[in-house]
């Protein structure tokens, strides 16, 4: 039952082979047994004779050899099985011996052997029922042909066992009766197992036939499907070859110069190659249309007939979202019927046309870019143009009176500003500075301050007191900045030369400067909301002495507004660095206004800028000192934009 087990959990073996030499050992032992007990039992003391353990262990180690001998030549890479069957079959060849030597060794011997024994033969059992069988590891071709050979195997065996019972039945004359009687029943029931064993055998071999013809069908069937796919995937490598030239047609035709004068004359050339080199294609329609389906441009290539039987192509791609005229066109659409019958070239054409779409969008779009391109090239002249003719309307020179001494920094937060800085002689006595700052940047703003400096020097011409000159140019200047939605901040500073005094009125402008010896501050002084926002609007002047020697800065808010890695850089700020920076010159006042303009350089492009800005210095001196040099003016420096 051990070796039958081992069987079943390596091949599946027959179960009938187990019943049937269960049976066989069965009937010839208990034959053996009764004959020996009713003739010669009486007359001797054995009560089993030893021709039968002997006859037993021949019975059990013949296929126990097959056995062992078919699961170390099992191929697979489950080692730990094969060793697990292994240990089983020694372990019943164990006990098989065992079973033969019993009647010629002493009691406690036999007992010992027999418990040693029987124990490995349990251990060895153990586990073995949750193995796979073989046929769940192997196809079913080769667990057929293996089955078969393990067939074969059994009967050759059995065949032994037949041919060694023939030998002893007749070269052993000194056998008693009841041991000739129990081979003749081995004999009779192992023709009977041989015969039914070769016909298992035959139909395993019918079996094993049916298998390798379903498999031969099987490789047939590959391999047609192998020819198959060899002949689409060369039908798929020549379309290929020809959309390979089609691409490279297109392609120089697509990297030729364009620009809208050659655009139409491109796409029908480009619609000419497609058509005369995809052999399939009945009809090519390329249109440049609006968002309303509106035909700018089309280029047309075949006959319109009936296209029930051809299959339809169609496509179209976005030129420009925002743009929709002749010269930038919304869509790019495509029509085509083609007689591809393949599925593969269908797919292919859909991805070809796709591309063809592509391409004559890169074209508008080249288009495109290039006037946009020229476009900005002539704005960017124009700004230029307007920085330049801006940059002549500032201060460059430094002025230079005799108590007083003015530089103007400026700064534009794009190519021009909408910053405001001047300083204009009255006449011998009066001098008046204007810094101001337009709302907004760029152009606009460039505009409305070109335009104030206008309208500065001709209010200037009747009316010099700096509250009287913000009320004349409101006046002038509301309707205009009403109309814009603007409004402009504005300082003016008037100089007395015979006082050594200056008179200041504010139109919404940041507080300025001061910066002397004993005080340093900004200075508190009022006023009014900016120009353009009321109608009647009025103006305070206040008058600041010039007693001792000092700084006054003029700015826009931008001055204030730079700062990097930081937070914005409060006015606090300025106002104690550039005290600190006056105590560093305080011996060497001829340079200090160097030093003021140069810091005031340096901080600005450690900041981001974000706004335009302008800064007016007026550097003065007390009524003991020397007075300046009178000159009305001394080249400084170039402004540096």
């Amino acid at each position: 039952m051990s070796l039958h087990a081992l069987q079943h959990s390596t091949l599946a073996y027959a179960s009938w082979k187990t019943a049937f030499d269960s049976v066989m050992l069965i009937a010839t032992f208990i034959t053996m047994v009764v004959l020996h007990e009713m003739a010669y039992a009486p007359n001797t003391k054995e009560h089993i004779p030893y021709m039968i353990p002997v006859q037993g262990g021949v019975f059990l180690m013949i296929p126990a050899i097959t056995l062992i001998v078919e699961n170390w030549q099992a191929s697979g890479p489950q080692s730990e099985v094969r060793i697990r069957r292994g240990l089983l079959v020694m372990a019943t060849i164990l006990f098989a011996g065992y079973s033969m030597l019993q009647p010629f060794i002493p009691t406690p011997v036999m007992v010992a052997l027999g418990v040693t024994s029987l124990a490995l033969l349990v251990g060895a059992h153990r586990g073995l029922e949750n193995q796979k069988l073989l046929q769940n590891n192997q196809p079913e071709y080769r667990y057929l042909f293996h089955k078969l050979t393990f067939g074969k195997r059994d009967i050759i065996m059995v065949q032994v066992m037949l041919m060694l019972c023939v030998a002893i039945l007749f070269g052993a004359p000194e056998i008693p009766s009841y041991g000739r009687i129990g081979l003749w029943i081995a004999i009779l029931f192992g023709c009977i197992r041989v015969y039914f064993t070769i016909r298992d055998n035959r139909s395993l071999v019918n079996e094993t036939f049916y298998s390798a013809a379903r498999l031969e069908q099987q490789f047939e069937d590959q391999l047609a499907l192998t020819r198959e796919s060899n002949e689409q995937l060369r039908k798929v490598l020549t379309l290929k070859q020809n959309y390979e030239r089609l691409l490279i047609a297109s392609n120089e035709q697509s990297l030729r110069e364009v620009s809208y004068e050659t655009l139409q004359q491109v796409i029908e050339e480009l619609v000419e190659t497609w058509y005369s080199k995809i052999d399939s294609l009945v009809y090519l329609r390329l249109s440049l249309e609006s968002q309303n389906h509106i035909v700018y441009f089309q280029a047309e290539k075949g006959e319109r007939t009936d296209f029930s039987e051809l299959h339809p192509v169609s496509g179209q791609i976005v030129v420009h979202e925002d743009m929709d005229s002749a010269l930038a066109p919304r869509y790019v659409r495509l029509e085509a019927y083609t007689g591809a019958e393949d599925s593969q070239q269908k797919e292919l054409e859909q991805s070809l046309f796709q591309l063809l779409l592509v391409n004559v969008r890169g074209l508008a779009q080249r288009c495109l870019h290039q006037h946009q391109a020229l476009e900005l090239r002539f704005m960017e002249s124009e700004m230029e143009l307007a920085r330049r003719i801006q940059s002549m309307l500032v201060p460059k020179e430094q002025l230079t009176l005799a108590g007083l001494r003015a530089r103007a920094v400026y700064a534009p937060f794009t190519y021009v500003g909408g910053d405001y800085i001047d300083y204009i002689r009255v006449n011998e006595r009066y001098t008046c500075f204007i810094v101001a700052d337009v709302s907004g940047h760029g152009l606009p703003a460039s505009l409305l301050a070109s335009g104030i400096r206008t309208a500065v020097r001709a209010v200037l011409q009747k009316s010099w007191s700096p509250d009287e000159v913000l009320t004349r140019l409101n006046q002038l200047l509301y309707d205009d900045l009403s109309k814009t939605r603007s409004y402009v901040t504005m300082l003016v500073a008037l100089y007395d030369a015979e006082e050594h005094a200056l008179l200041l009125s504010r139109a919404g402008h940041p507080r300025p400067l001061y910066l002397s010896a004993t005080q340093k501050m900004v200075l508190p002084c009022v006023g009014g909301v900016g120009l353009g926002l009321l109608a009647d609007s009025t103006y305070k002047v206040e008058k600041v002495p010039l007693k001792e020697e000092g700084f006054l800065l003029l700015y826009t808010d931008g001055f204030v507004e730079s700062g990097r890695k930081k937070a914005l850089r409060c006015i606090h700020s300025w106002l104690q660095d550039l005290s600190m920076l006056m105590d560093k010159h305080e011996r060497e006042s001829e340079n200090a206004m160097d030093g003021v303009e140069s810091y005031i350089w340096e901080m600005t492009r450690e900041g981001q800028q974000t706004d335009d800005m302008s800064v007016l210095i007026l550097q003065f001196q007390s009524t003991s000192q020397k007075p300046f040099p009178e000159i009305d003016a001394v080249t400084a420096p170039p402004a540096r934009l």
